[in-house]
């Protein structure tokens, strides 16, 4: 398990239903694909129905982001999900083809799917980080998220290796809940001695530049969540 960006070939992005992990992860891929990567995307949450990455493949398929499901087939042909993982999957594990990003369903039992892969994830150079929403009530105190990076690393057979910030409340989000979950996720890295690589947000709906904030600022587009919601 690596704890920076040298050499890394895997980002894992763990996270409680409602943190934002799937806006973070295809903001990551947007990010890592303009740093001049080759970029694999790969959508391992078979647990929430709402706001997931192949929902947008076409899209970042066109930006050159490869898009690798967890489902058979497509959504038109197969409306409903399957318990069956792509063996593309494999790609991100055993080749340096692609630097890889997946996307993990958002509960420990979520993780259990990436357990099947973590004798291949340990043979290469990865990061998992764990996105943190200090407004949801299982994320909101320094035991709570304890309790569920605990249960992910159970489920999962790997170690979480940094946190990210992404305190939010959709569109009423405000600096207040940013400096909410800052101070929660400086907590979380005092008391596990692992990093906070980044704090997200909506760059569209407020301005974090002029804050001291925990790690990277990581400003985002809003680009999962339908207008309408």
């Amino acid at each position: 398990m690596a704890t920076n960006l040298d050499n890394i070939q895997l980002t894992i992005i763990v996270g409680h239903f409602g943190s934002g992990k799937t806006e973070f992860s295809v903001n990551y891929a947007m990010k890592m694909q303009e740093a001049g990567h080759k970029v694999a995307l790969a959508d391992l949450d078979i647990i929430n129905p709402y706001f997931r990455t192949r929902e947008i493949t076409d899209e970042l398929e066109a930006k050159g982001i490869r898009v690798i499901s967890s489902v058979l087939g497509n959504k038109e042909s197969h409306p409903m999900d399957l318990p069956s993982l792509s063996p593309e999957l494999n790609l991100l594990f055993q080749t340096d083809q692609y630097y890889g990003i997946v996307d993990v369903g958002g509960n420990p039992e979520g993780a259990r799917a990436l357990g099947r892969f973590s004798d291949g994830i340990k043979k290469t150079n990865y990061n998992m980080y764990m996105v943190v929403n200090a407004n949801r009530p299982e994320t909101e105190t320094v035991e709570t998220v304890l309790s569920f990076m605990r249960g992910i690393e159970e489920k999962s057979k790997l170690k979480i290796s940094g946190f990210i910030n992404n305190t939010h409340l959709v569109r009423d989000t405000s600096p207040e809940d940013i400096l909410k979950g800052d101070k929660l996720v400086r907590e979380v890295s005092e008391a596990t001695n692992l990093p906070v690589m980044y704090t997200s947000y909506i760059k569209e709906m407020v301005d974090m530049s002029g804050y001291d904030l925990a790690g990277e600022k990581f400003p985002m587009t809003m680009l999962m969540r339908p207008e309408w919601l």
